[in-house]
């Protein structure tokens, strides 16, 4: 563990705002050994220039000593040197062609290659959004572009980047990280020299400042007397100092333990006359990962204070229930308010753990609902296991500068999570929290979730992503999905396999289909039939043609069992909803083979405004997906496909 990871709660009185040298160096000794090598490795992802990035990193560590006082007091001090060594290397690099040393590995190459191709702002975002580990909105800051802009540009450049290297969007990280082989080697400069460099800066720029204003003065004619009309000399006595010790600053947040749920809060919530309390502690030892989804030890990594504690529900051998509680504070409401966003993301899209990155998420995301009521910000989320069919019930809630997370694991299925328990636990533990100094809004005791539509995930947002696929009996392994991409042929699989439908191809009704992209699911290792799999199929199309696109589709659905008698194919209706700017239908389809072999599939046309998309899911004995969960995927692409841009006119 790495000193930067002790996160010990704090019991001492309010420091002061000084700072003294010794603590100064010491603070920035450990920033430096610290990010010297993460830096480098992303400058060199920026550049492909392992020179110009070590010479950039450098110094722009020097530049950072020079500033350190008012640096080191940033929410996240990182974000103040990466731009300025990113801006000094592209500046080197620009003046000559993509540069490789000769010794590079061919896998370094092609990721290089694939990085080179991509404009500079898509390539800040991908690296940004993958190696810094930045949320989306400090990613649209850092490139200077609008969210909306910046989340585009972040997903062409994800695409592109996937399908130049041939691997899907989940495995950018691993592509990424194995830029590492070739900055392993670089030898740094003691952290003395660096600061001895950034002191010889900052006396330069004193000096030169100084003549500055001298000149300025002399030139103005602005030469000062004193009272007898005489000029002072320099030659004076020292002001003695002032007595007493600095100003005091404001105060460091502290988060007791004392602050944690208490056991006899959890009967009176989630109900169990078994709960008995487990450990209590800082998370500092072992990997750090308490809950699902939970990439990195700490959402707030330079945060004051932080809690973990355990409890279990022995009562019911049958449907075993475990819950956890973490609790982190913050030094700044602003920096809470992206402590909380991270914490959240976790949940909303279920990034791979940061030690293995090549690790593909066997949760999928079930529900999603707003808390209002519960402290300053509230989430709760209803995940499933899909390797040991375990449900999750999460609540994220921020409290001034302060974040916490309970999360409740059973064994009883999704439908049956106890989403209100959670509820009121997450206000129980927010109304302990926000009795402290810097806290904010307390909790009503009995909140009650309200559904809202998924936060954005993986690359492509309007579009269904791993997170969102249901458990397959039995397992074969998880899911992992191709990058979207253009349709640029007619392709089988964006239709009824065994029914003559339209297809979101080309034109529909003389109107050009536009935004026409697909993505293709499969599992990972499996050892199915090839067809086996999920393809989406998304369009868009002016108002009317996209209604009459679903209208023509549930009709040639409906002919379809009389259209071939001696196909044999059997349609089952599963839903059918809406018929203006929102509609959805589902089917289960069964085509007889010859030779006595039968392929099953799931159906689904759904149209969101100006948007329409086409699900289908071709499957194995050793393969299937239960009908309510097909309808649930359906549901989901329905409302991923709200953020699909409205049809050009």
């Amino acid at each position: 563990m790495t000193a930067d990871d002790q996160v010990t709660p704090s019991t001492d009185q309010p420091r002061s705002a000084y700072v003294s040298s010794a603590d100064l160096t010491e603070s920035f000794d450990a920033f430096y050994k610290d990010t010297r090598d993460r830096l480098l490795l992303q400058t060199f992802a920026l550049t492909g220039d392992l020179a110009v990035a070590r010479g950039a990193v450098r110094e722009a560590f020097v530049v950072s000593w020079h500033h350190w006082r008012k640096t080191e007091r940033l929410p996240e001090p990182e974000s103040a040197v990466r731009p300025d060594a990113w801006r000094k290397a592209l500046r080197r690099a620009s003046t000559r062609p993509w540069h490789r040393k000769q010794d590079l590995g061919e896998e370094t190459r092609r990721t290089l290659e694939a990085l080179g191709a991509l404009p500079v702002i898509q390539r800040k975002a991908l690296l940004l959004t993958q190696l810094a580990a930045v949320t989306m909105e400090e990613m649209a800051q850092e490139i200077g572009l609008p969210a909306e802009a910046a989340e585009r540009e972040l997903q062409h450049g994800a695409a592109q980047f996937a399908t130049a290297l041939e691997i899907p969007t989940s495995a950018i990280p691993l592509a990424l990280n194995g830029l590492a082989d070739a900055t392993r080697s670089v030898t740094w400069p003691r952290v003395t020299i660096i600061r001895r460099a950034g002191a010889a800066r900052r006396r330069a720029h004193t000096i030169i400042g100084g003549a500055v204003a001298v000149v300025a003065l002399v030139a103005g004619g602005a030469v000062a007397t004193d009272s007898t009309g005489v000029r002072p000399s320099l030659d004076r006595e020292e002001v003695p100092a002032a007595a007493g010790p600095p100003p005091a600053g404001p105060a460091i947040t502290t988060l007791p333990d004392t602050a944690l749920l208490p056991l006899d809060a959890l009967p009176e919530t989630v109900r169990g006359r078994g709960w008995q309390q487990g450990t209590t502690g800082d998370n500092s030892s072992g990997n750090g990962l308490v809950l699902p989804c939970q990439p990195v030890r700490y959402a707030d990594p330079q945060g004051t204070a932080a809690w973990v504690r355990t409890f279990r529900d022995s009562s019911r051998p049958q449907a075993q229930r475990n819950l956890v509680q973490v609790a982190e504070a913050s030094s700044s409401e602003q920096r809470a308010i992206r402590t909380y966003r991270h914490a959240r993301r976790w949940f909303a899209t279920c990034p791979s753990p940061v030690e293995d990155a090549t690790a593909v998420p066997r949760v999928q995301l079930v529900s999603t609902a707003d808390l209002p009521g519960v402290g300053d910000q509230a989430t709760l989320f209803v995940l499933r296991s899909r390797a040991d069919a375990t449900t999750y019930v999460v609540g994220v809630a921020r409290t001034g500068q302060f974040t916490t997370v309970t999360s409740l694991s059973t064994t009883m299925p999704p439908a049956q999570a106890n989403r209100a328990g959670v509820a009121r636990l997450l206000a129980t533990a927010v109304t302990r929290v926000c009795e402290l100094p810097d806290a904010g809004a307390c909790a009503s005791p009995d909140p009650t979730p309200t559904p809202r539509a998924p936060f954005p995930a993986g690359s492509t947002p309007s579009m269904l992503s791993e997170i969102d696929l249901p458990p397959i009996s039995p397992d074969p392994g998880p899911w992992v999905g191709t990058p979207a991409a253009k349709l640029t042929e007619d392709r089988i699989d964006a239709g009824a396999i065994g029914c003559d439908t339209v297809h979101l191809f080309g034109s529909f009704r003389d109107r050009a289909i536009q935004a026409n992209e697909f993505r293709t699911f499969v599992f990972s290792g499996a050892k199915l039939p090839p067809q086996v799999g999920l393809t989406q199929t998304v369009g868009t199309l002016p108002a009317g043609a996209a209604g009459g696109f679903v209208t023509r589709f549930r009709e040639q659905m409906a002919a379809c069992p009389d259209l071939d008698a001696t196909a044999g194919t059997e349609v089952q209706e599963l839903l059918t909803t809406g018929k203006g700017p929102q509609a959805l239908s589902a089917w289960h389809l069964s085509t007889a083979l010859p030779g006595d072999r039968t392929i099953e599939y799931d159906v689904a046309v759904l149209r969101q405004g100006t948007a329409v998309s086409v699900l289908a899911y071709v499957a194995a004995p050793k393969a299937t997906m239960a009908n309510e969960d097909f309808v649930a995927l359906a549901q989901r692409a329905l409302e991923r496909l709200a953020r699909t841009a409205p049809y050009a006119p």
